[in-house]
């Protein structure tokens, strides 16, 4: 027998990163196992399947999974796997069902899982099928403001402590509004990338006066952006900030400027502003006035593979990643709002966004140096604002001195070591809740 593989890929002295992790498949299928076999994972959102018997296909990692929602409305997250012979049991993308049927040999299942009829059950089998253990597998399912989450780990903390104070910033965005959020799309597609490169670019804001040059210069031309710059980014007095896994950075707003980002323009400025403003009171009863007035949520990932919001980096084998872009927008919003936000997310981050494509040139290479004998041979370098993040008075986790910084990431590597080298949830460790939660908001909405 082999003996099991321990992993030390970033050095925290230096910040050298080893580039092999990008493209090995015995890395890869490690990952599978020890990172998407136990981490909880998004997996859509409950507007997604609103009505009885509604469900929407989605995934965990490579295995397909069905979300439904049962004739008693309770969720389901199934493994879309007959229990006979292993074909699946659901060919659709969403729809409303009552029950699934296999169409090798016509085992039939209900939405919530249960195997309720096998054609020959008293010829072929005598009676004497344990259909009862014969459902379709049930991973564990927990919701965050309107998110579905789930885990095939039954050691796994509950999702609020998977979260920990990373929440506090999540709420800024996901759970401002009491009519909670809606869930349109999504567009899918597939970049020959490792799934770790598009994680790792939520906390690199470094990149965006390089990469997003033209793109950024479209923006001021024509939608009155501010010109991007790098002595801007580095004067910045966004944050940076790290919690169990989870990779945030954050605007120290302005509280009288309109928290979305996607959707502005010198055409549309006015009608953001107005709902800002009429929005206000409601956030800050629901999240506090420093949350309400103060923070923004920016760039972010929820480990191990939720990038941007609902964004789902979904692997594919080590130098495949099939990326699902949804919209969230508040329920409530007007839909002249609701049309600018949806246009302006996929013009920007779309299959064919402008900072999109910018993106994926960069990520490939990435995954490629990794392929290559010489490259390999060479690690990533991860160095920036290293010794400089540390825990801050008011705002929770592990917050750098400057916007501009890479610990993000390699905390980011160090916890897909902790991960991949832990025999069991017990030996993952997972910072306590420790942020005040003023306001009203709660997990679940």
């Amino acid at each position: 027998m082999g003996t099991t593989r321990k992993y030390a890929v970033i050095d925290p002295a230096t910040g050298k990163l080893d580039r092999s992790i990008f493209s090995e498949q015995a890395v890869y299928d490690d990952e599978m196992e020890k990172i998407f076999g136990r981490a909880w994972l998004m997996i859509g959102h409950e507007s997604l399947v609103p009505g009885t018997d509604d469900f929407f296909h989605t995934y965990m990692g490579e295995d397909p999974v069905i979300l439904t929602r049962d004739a008693e409305g309770r969720l389901h997250a199934l493994l879309n796997m007959c229990r006979h012979r292993g074909n699946r049991v659901c060919r659709v993308d969403d729809g409303n069902a009552k029950r699934f049927m296999c169409t090798y040999h016509g085992w039939t299942y209900r939405n919530d899982g249960a195997l309720e009829y096998v054609p020959g059950e008293a010829q072929a089998y005598y009676d004497a099928l344990d259909k009862p253990s014969l459902g379709l597998i049930e991973a564990r399912l927990e919701t965050y403001a309107g998110i579905v989450f789930a885990t095939w780990a039954r050691d796994a903390p509950n999702l609020e402590a998977y979260l920990g104070d990373a929440r506090w910033y999540l709420d800024t965005v996901f759970n401002r509004r009491d009519g909670g959020m809606q869930a349109l799309g999504p567009i899918k597609w597939l970049e020959p990338v490792n799934w770790k490169t598009l994680v790792d670019n939520c906390s690199d804001n470094y990149h965006v006066p390089t990469s997003h040059l033209s793109s950024a210069l479209v923006q001021t031309r024509y939608l009155g952006r501010p010109r991007l710059s790098h002595e801007g980014q580095f004067a910045s007095p966004n944050k940076h900030a790290f919690v169990n896994g989870h990779s945030i950075t954050f605007r120290d707003a302005d509280d009288n400027t309109p928290r979305y980002v996607h959707g502005v323009s010198t055409d549309t400025m006015r009608l953001f502003q107005e709902y800002h403003d009429a929005t206000m009171p409601e956030v800050e009863r629901r999240l506090g006035r420093l949350r309400a007035r103060q923070v923004q949520l920016a760039n972010h990932s929820i480990f191990p593979n939720g990038i941007l919001g609902l964004r789902l980096a979904l692997p594919r084998g080590p130098l495949k990643t099939e990326f699902w872009h949804f919209v969230l927008v508040e329920r409530d919003t007007p839909e002249e709002l609701k049309r600018a936000i949806r246009i302006g997310s996929q013009a920007n981050n779309g299959a064919a966004g402008m900072f999109e494509q910018d993106d994926v040139d960069n990520w490939r290479q990435v995954t490629e140096a990794s392929t290559r004998r010489a490259g390999r041979r060479h690690p990533q370098d991860l160095s920036m604002g290293l010794g400089h993040a540390g825990p801050h008075p008011d705002y929770p986790g592990l917050v750098s001195e400057r916007y501009i910084s890479e610990n993000n990431q390699r905390l980011f590597y160090r916890r897909w070591e902790e991960f991949m080298n832990a025999g069991s949830w017990g030996q993952i460790p997972l910072d306590p809740i420790k942020a005040r939660f003023d306001g009203t908001a709660t997990m679940r909405g």
